[in-house]
């Protein structure tokens, strides 16, 4: 295993991660229209559970009196649809500017992943039919063409081939481990280059970059949940119930 590049394709990758987080966290996240959104945010979601709240517990209320005699009738129709016309009014208000802060986490994460797909780019071209790592088992065939990808594929390269970009990838003369039966087990770039993405990167965010607040971070789902969204799908055409039936299906 050539310990050297592996530790390159982590390190590179996790300061890539960082450096995003960081000019994320100056240019985005400590703007002044972002944290005017949070606060709006904030000041909404306080007032839709208060709303709420009161709501609640002047339903129960009405129903004590009832139950105990003290009110001859239930609560009109009317007052109750009035409670809940104002509610609805607080949980759009609320969808709408959770939206606003959504977008702009949507915004960094976009701009992140343009980033992380030129280095794939750079990285791959720089390692295009090297082999930098030797896998201790032989992978299923799926696997294959994660481990495989930029080297041709098993069936394209031989025992002695996958022998020569070894000693070419560790730049010296040295026997392949015991253990390697196969030239499946040969590991390209873009293998390592996955299992950082699934790890160091999710570690450097989770240390350095900046969540949104709760109800606001559920990503692409909080901005179409949002009215301006509901309108545009219904100026298309578009069932909002079925929308979000296929967002269901799809898991967001």
């Amino acid at each position: 295993m050539t310990v050297q590049d592996i530790g390159k394709i982590v390190a590179t990758v996790a300061v890539v991660q960082l450096a995003a987080d960081l000019l994320s966290r100056r240019y985005i996240f400590q703007s002044d229209s972002y944290i005017k959104s949070v606060a709006a945010f904030e000041r909404a979601r306080t007032r839709r559970d208060k709303t709420a709240a009161a709501i609640a517990a002047k339903q129960q209320d009405q129903t004590n009196a009832v139950a105990s005699g003290k009110q001859k009738q239930a609560p009109s129709a009317k007052s109750a649809e009035k409670d809940q016309k104002k509610l609805q009014r607080e949980n759009e208000e609320l969808s709408t500017v959770a939206a606003e802060v959504a977008r702009r986490h949507t915004m960094s994460n976009f701009y992140t992943q343009i980033v992380f797909f030129l280095l794939y780019r750079i990285l791959s071209a720089e390692y295009s039919r090297k082999v930098v790592a030797v896998l201790p088992f032989e992978p299923f065939r799926l696997l294959q063409r994660v481990t495989f990808m930029t080297l041709g594929g098993p069936s394209k390269l031989s025992v002695g081939e996958v022998q020569t970009l070894w000693l070419e990838s560790i730049g010296g003369p040295s026997p392949l481990p015991p253990d390697v039966q196969h030239v499946s087990q040969a590991c390209a770039f873009a293998f390592i280059y996955m299992l950082c993405s699934v790890s160091v990167k999710l570690i450097v965010n989770m240390v350095f970059g900046t969540k949104p607040p709760r109800g606001a971070d559920e990503g692409m789902s909080t901005f179409m949940d949002s009215p301006q969204s509901q309108k545009m799908f219904k100026t298309f055409g578009l069932d909002v119930d079925e929308v979000k039936e296929a967002r269901n299906a799809l898991g967001f």
